[in-house]
């Protein structure tokens, strides 16, 4: 039963939980400002993490003859879980979700929808198609931030478009980033990455240009609503991010790809909710931010797995 559980656990990435909480909570604390707390504050982060790990799974599954060869010991080449049960399991999740999104009202309903039909499009096609993928998932995880916004209100709340813009920007950057982690093994198999079809040194330079898109987003919100604690969060994320990568900036390599992935998961869980500091209590909302950063760190550096 544990070796079942863990198997599972491996097909969600548990480590990257913290991850569409910290997109969708912008949204849903813009929105709450303004209506005020209601049972959708809730239902909104578990759906979006439910869809989360619905894509996860869909992604090992439409990828497994891949990781075959490239990550064997995974749930699904190592034959730990059946891809059968696996594929039926994230079908059901993404029902389960799209059923939730339209109890919080049929704009919700609907834009579940379309952020299912961007994960399965990410997983099933667009994931080995080098920039088509770097835009098409950080698209979907921005677009969780304005789905936040939607479910407990029914409409966009001003800044949101900042939330996204931010989102968007520096999770396509990492999506680049990530790339580098496998970058020997998927050139071996044939498979498009951002950097194998542009090249490194120019993946790596588009990289860093979105990522500081991303933070002058960031920064241009916090300095809109005239938040420090919000510029802090930014300041730090931005600290974060930029240390981890530069040991790939002097050396191209699995392992410091992988390291510049693991620091820009941390450095998304400080950004990506850093909004909430210009409407919440400080306390209130430094704790949040914290505790989705904090986790994540914990996660990745006690997991064995490679997300």
């Amino acid at each position: 039963m544990r070796s079942k559980t863990g198997a599972y656990l491996e097909l969600i990435r548990y480590p990257l939980l913290a991850i569409p909480i910290a997109a969708s909570l912008p949204g849903i604390v813009l929105a709450a400002a303004e209506v005020g707390i209601n049972w959708r504050v809730f239902a909104a982060p578990a759906t979006a993490l439910c869809g989360y790990f619905a894509g996860m799974i869909k992604n090992d599954y439409f990828h497994r003859e891949h990781d075959r060869a490239a990550n064997p010991d995974r749930p699904l080449p190592s034959g730990r879980a059946r891809p059968k049960t696996a594929h039926r399991l994230a079908s059901g999740m993404y029902i389960a979700c799209v059923l939730s999104g339209f109890a919080m009202g049929w704009r919700a309903g609907l834009l579940t929808m379309c952020l299912v039909a961007v994960s399965h499009s990410y997983n099933a096609y667009l994931k080995m198609r080098g920039v088509w993928g770097s835009v098409a998932l950080p698209f979907g995880i921005a677009l969780l931030s304005v789905y936040g916004s939607v479910c407990v209100s029914g409409g966009v709340s001003p800044g949101v478009w900042f939330c996204f813009a931010t989102i968007f920007l520096y999770d396509a950057g990492v999506h680049i980033i990530s790339a580098f982690k496998d970058m020997e093994r998927d050139k071996a198999l044939g498979v498009v990455t951002t950097p194998l079809q542009i090249g490194a040194r120019r993946a790596m330079a588009v990289s860093w240009i979105l990522t500081a898109g991303a933070f002058a987003a960031a920064l241009t919100f916090a300095l809109r609503v005239g938040s420090a604690a919000q510029g802090a969060c930014v300041g730090l994320a931005f600290a974060v991010a930029v240390w981890t990568r530069l040991p790939l900036l002097r050396e191209a390599s699995e392992k410091n790809g992988y390291a510049a992935l693991k620091g820009s998961m941390i450095g998304a869980a400080l950004l990506f909710p850093s909004p909430i500091a210009g409407v919440l209590p400080f306390w209130w909302a430094a704790g949040t931010v914290a505790a989705l950063a904090g986790l994540t760190a914990v996660l990745l550096g006690r997991s064995r797995q490679e997300v």
